[in-house]
């Protein structure tokens, strides 16, 4: 091949080769075409309970239930039960948004509580979380219950509770036939009231809480002032349904009530002695109402104090030596202490108001009682003085409402 032949080939190779590039560089690129896939969120991981730790014994009716957050939840399901099966629930909550819960009504004292605890989101629900135990403890010493017209919303009192310094102050009752007369049971899981919520006086018992409320009498007669046996298998009370009042007992659910007390007069305002061998209560059967102690079973029947005015409104000291009561036979009401036998009746306090309504404390170095001497309406507060009646100190302030009746355990 000649010279010029192979310059002219290689020309139109080159020529070729220039045209196929500039053509492919004048089309687009053809990157692949691909789906996006969807983002999809787990369903929430099981929560993992913080606070209580299992078993543990809370110091009064509340308790906050906390848990940690589970990863993608977006809320929380909570129960809480009697029972470890969950088939009692007193708490069933849904869509809670916080990793804690505050439960502050519907526990009794001395029981125990299961709560478990599971997480949600749009995918799904966790599956529930491990199983706690909590308890409640047995009803504190140092409280009181007493009756009050401070949230009274018709003419009756409501029933309070409060620490024996008076902090804390909670109403146990509403409506507008509240409650009148407590008396807390020995272990201070319940108390016992009477309230005309049914058109008569009746005897009902409820827990501290307010929860619970039971009716132990039923009939048209009017029952009222009720107290625990030491035992908490008995309440005294008095009744006017045979035609004048008298003292009665029955088993705590109310079944088998039996009169003790058989007079024409009035016989009233039992309570129990410490060992539960005894029942002081007043009676008027010499003229006027002097103080009384029988036999549990109403046998008996002796006289402890003897004069003229009043004596009425008895209450043993806990350890059963010595009985405080109210009298007016100093010209005005006021606190007087004798032993359990009758002798060596001796007032305490000594105020131109009326002082009424004693209750001694657990311990039985201080008695509660209720005084007249702040308010100028002549309605009460509670006060607190040493057994021997000194340094007396009030401690409740509800602006004169009428306070007073005090049990305290």
């Amino acid at each position: 091949m000649s010279i010029k032949r192979f310059i002219v080939s290689l020309v139109i190779v080159l020529g070729m080769t220039l045209i196929l590039g500039l053509s492919c560089a004048s089309q687009p690129s053809q990157t692949p075409t691909t789906t996006p896939t969807p983002t999809i969120t787990p369903a929430p991981t099981t929560p993992v309970l913080s606070a209580p730790a299992n078993e543990t014994a809370t110091s009064e009716l509340t308790v906050k239930l906390e848990w940690n957050p589970s990863v993608d939840a977006s809320s929380y399901g909570l129960q809480v039960a009697t029972d470890s099966t969950f088939t009692n629930l007193i708490i069933d909550q849904e869509g809670m948004t916080n990793a804690y819960y505050e439960l502050t009504s519907g526990l009794n004292w001395k029981s125990s509580y299961y709560w478990r605890v599971n997480a949600s989101n749009a995918s799904g629900t966790s599956p529930w979380s491990e199983v706690r135990k909590f308890s409640t403890p047995i009803f504190q010493l140092g409280k009181m219950v007493f009756m009050s017209k401070l949230g009274a919303k018709g003419t009756e009192p409501q029933l309070y509770i409060m620490d024996a310094d008076g902090s804390n102050l909670k109403q146990i009752t509403n409506g507008t036939l509240g409650g009148r007369f407590p008396h807390l049971s020995p272990d201070g899981i319940k108390v016992a009231f009477n309230s005309g919520r049914e058109g008569n006086q009746d005897v009902y018992v409820m827990s501290v809480d307010g929860s619970g409320l039971v009716r132990l009498t039923a009939n048209t007669a009017d029952n009222g002032n009720p107290a625990w046996s030491p035992d908490g298998t008995k309440i005294a009370f008095n009744s006017n349904r045979d035609g004048n009042f008298e003292v009665y007992v029955m088993n705590a659910d109310g079944t088998n009530q039996t009169r003790l007390t058989n007079n024409p007069v009035f016989d009233a305002d039992p309570t129990w002695s410490p060992d539960g061998t005894k029942i002081a209560f007043e009676s008027d059967r010499n003229g006027n109402n002097q103080i009384y102690v029988m036999n549990a079973d109403g046998s008996d029947q002796k006289r402890l104090t003897n004069n003229t005015a009043i004596d009425e409104v008895a209450a043993w000291s806990p350890d059963g030596t010595k009985i405080a009561f109210q009298s007016n036979r100093d010209g005005n009401w006021e606190i007087y202490v004798m032993n359990a036998d009758g002798s060596n009746q001796t007032r305490i306090t000594n105020n131109p108001a009326d002082d009424i309504l004693a209750a001694w404390s657990p311990d039985g170095t201080k008695i509660a009682f209720t005084s007249t001497r702040d308010c100028s309406n002549n309605a009460g507060e509670i006060y607190v003085m040493n057994a021997d009646g000194s340094n007396q100190t009030r401690i409740t302030k509800t602006d004169c409402k009428g306070t007073g009746f005090t049990s305290w355990r």
